[in-house]
């Protein structure tokens, strides 16, 4: 989670500690410093760099900038984190270590993989250094603000991790470029125009125009290569365009079912657009199933409310105009989770389980449930530090997360043979008095 907050020029700015904004990612990290990918200065290009540069060993001003930024990291945790302990680690010597470990650094990429293995000490989430040449860079300052125009950034709409030199995929957005070009949840992109493959880094200046993404798919050796066009856009606008996006209703076991996928809860706007989906475009359905795996977590307020609230009808007649209104949805619910459903979309997917309102399907959840707070480090580099402790009933999540009602393992996610989401038509079939036969096709019938 993260607070709504964030510390700048000396200053923090925080609209309450009772507006957590429950962001639940690797990493949401950006500020008031930010320039935007691929800005120049001095005819340089800054804070994308860091796959081929020091080839013969960093200069000494790029030494002295890495070791600046890790001593403000250290200095920062042992201010800032949650736990004054540190976890009882002995953070002076941590420190020492990795400070030591600097001299063998030999670009940006490799820096930032050093700082991160350093916060791993913590086994904290919410806790990650990203620059520049990283999405997740360009999400933190649009979710702070509630900005949906700013802070833009060419990208093509996937979510994941870096994992060595490739990027390892979660999910690609609905309706993105990605998904369009067909490029699955599994997939390992190697290489972006015959460079490494980084999320934003890669298409800098490149918006509307091509690119040659080298991918290695889930099983296979052989690498593949798609084009994908990439676009420059606020991610947090992304993200409310992909919600929208994947709202559908499906005709399974002759029932009408209901799909939408909640992708984050980072801002009010998607609350609003949860409603008006569930409450207009799906409300004609016999149950709907909420999609809570990947993405981001947000703030956890009132997003279950549309499910808790009884249905109530209201009408307008003006004249010849009438119109018809429901207050809530209190049709069976299916919540689908996985290993990277975080924090608020846990929140979530507990309380409406609590209010026995809804069957969970899928995977345990991340266990990743800690109050953050984001810290600008360098110029194009942030620090997002768990700085707040929570509970659920007493009980925490963090590291223990949210077990299913009905587990079952991912297989083809956000596919035709979608392994979960098979499952969680049967269950809530189940719920309405139906069933489906194993392998029958579903049909959109509007989307």
């Amino acid at each position: 989670m993260q607070f709504r907050q964030w510390k700048a020029k000396g200053t923090r700015r925080t609209a309450g500690a009772a507006a957590l904004a429950v962001l639940l990612s690797s990493a949401l990290l950006a500020g008031p410093l930010h320039r935007g990918a691929g800005q120049t200065r001095g005819g340089r290009v800054i804070g994308v760099s860091g796959q081929g540069e020091g080839q013969g060993g960093l200069r000494g001003s790029e030494a002295r900038q890495y070791e600046t930024e890790l001593d403000k990291t250290l200095k920062t945790v042992r201010d800032r984190y949650y736990d004054k302990r540190i976890g009882g680690l002995d953070w002076t010597r941590v420190g020492d270590a990795y400070r030591a470990r600097l001299a063998s650094v030999q670009n940006r990429a490799e820096f930032v993989r050093l700082v991160n293995a350093m916060l791993a000490e913590l086994h904290a989430s919410h806790t990650e250094f990203v620059d520049a040449s990283d999405v997740a860079f360009y999400m933190l300052p649009a979710v702070m603000e509630g900005d949906l125009r700013g802070h833009l950034v060419a990208h093509i709409g996937v979510m994941g991790r870096q994992d060595g030199n490739e990027y390892l995929v979660a999910a690609a957005l609905d309706g993105g470029p990605a998904e369009k070009a067909g490029i699955l949840s599994g997939d390992r992109l190697v290489r972006a125009d015959g460079q490494p493959f980084q999320s934003a880094g890669s298409f800098v200046g490149k918006e509307g125009t091509p690119v040659r993404v080298e991918l290695r798919r889930a099983g296979e050796t052989t690498l593949q290569t798609v084009r994908v066009t990439p676009v420059k856009q606020n991610m947090l606008a992304a993200y409310l365009e992909a919600t929208r996006s994947s709202a559908r209703m499906l005709e399974v076991g002759g029932r009408k079912v209901g799909y939408v996928h909640l992708w984050t809860m980072a801002d009010e706007a998607f609350k609003t657009t949860l409603d008006r989906l569930v409450l207009n475009k799906l409300y004609a359905t016999d149950g709907l199933i909420l999609d809570l795996r990947d993405g981001y977590g947000g703030h956890p307020w009132g997003f279950s409310d549309v499910f808790l609230r009884p249905d109530v009808t209201w009408e307008h007649q003006m004249r010849e105009i009438r119109s018809v209104q429901h207050s809530g949805y209190t049709k069976p619910l299916v919540v689908l989770i996985n290993g990277g459903t975080r924090s608020a979309k846990e929140f979530l997917a507990y309380q409406l389980r609590a209010a026995g309102r809804a069957t969970l399907v899928g995977g345990r959840t991340a266990g990743a449930f800690l109050g953050a707070g984001v810290f600008p480090i360098g110029k194009e580099s942030l620090l997002e530090l768990a700085v707040d402790g929570l509970k659920l009933n007493g009980k925490p999540l963090e590291g223990v997360g949210v077990a299913p009602d009905v587990a079952v393992a991912p297989a083809f996610a956000y596919t035709s043979r979608d392994r979960q989401m098979a499952q969680a038509e049967q269950t809530l079939l189940k719920a309405m008095g139906g069933s489906v036969a194993a392998g029958a096709q579903r049909e959109t019938i509007l989307h």
